[in-house]
């Protein structure tokens, strides 16, 4: 006789094609080349449903990633992903801060503050470009596409580039390189021995 387990998803649906390939995705973040990654969730109500059931499963204790899921203003749903060490050095940056601050984030600085603001603006119908600063996208880059660098289009790659690319394309490379990493680990390991070291 078959038995349902009602408090988690068993072994056969944690191994799901859906969670090795947000696994993927969120190499870089989990791997801290990446400080953090937002992620449209689609499909029909259940399947939305399911979708944020095995995320809630699998990123619920993390030590390394915590999570905000984001009901938008036109009924979609989004989950910010954040590595909050990595996203602590990007605020290393007084640049960054000055420059979040200046677009009206609090002025005194305070990570869960930042990233509070952000989830808010998220809820809203106009998308904030700022996203790419806590996306791990160099300021200039960022600057440069919200208008305010004088530094012109140079190039295209997950994001805009401005100005002289060879930093950007360093850490385009580097969420990359961990994506590959985070690949080779899920094809090594099932996903109960990842959620394990994740």
């Amino acid at each position: 006789m078959n038995t349902i387990c009602e408090k988690c998803y068993c072994e056969n649906k944690l191994n799901s094609s859906y969670m090795k390939k947000i696994l993927e995705l969120l190499g870089p973040v989990i791997l801290g080349s990446k400080p953090a990654e937002i992620l449209n969730i689609s499909g029909k109500s259940d399947i939305k449903s399911n979708k944020l059931m095995e995320i809630k499963s699998f990123f619920n204790n993390c030590n390394k990633i915590t999570y905000k899921i984001i009901n938008t203003y036109d009924g979609g749903i989004r989950v910010l992903f954040i590595n909050k060490k990595s996203l602590s050095h990007i605020f290393f940056n007084k640049k960054c801060v000055n420059f979040l601050k200046f677009i009206g984030y609090p002025s005194d600085y305070n990570l869960d503050s930042y990233i509070n603001m952000l989830v808010d603006k998220l809820h809203s119908e106009e998308f904030p470009d700022e996203i790419g600063i806590f996306l791990g996208y160099p300021l200039k880059d960022v600057l440069g596409f919200m208008g305010y660098g004088k530094n012109e289009l140079s190039a295209t790659r997950y994001w805009r580039i401005y100005g002289d690319p060879s930093i950007s394309y360093e850490i385009s490379n580097n969420f990359l390189k961990d994506r590959a990493k985070m690949k080779e680990m899920i094809n090594t390991s099932s996903l109960s021995e990842l959620k394990n070291v994740i």
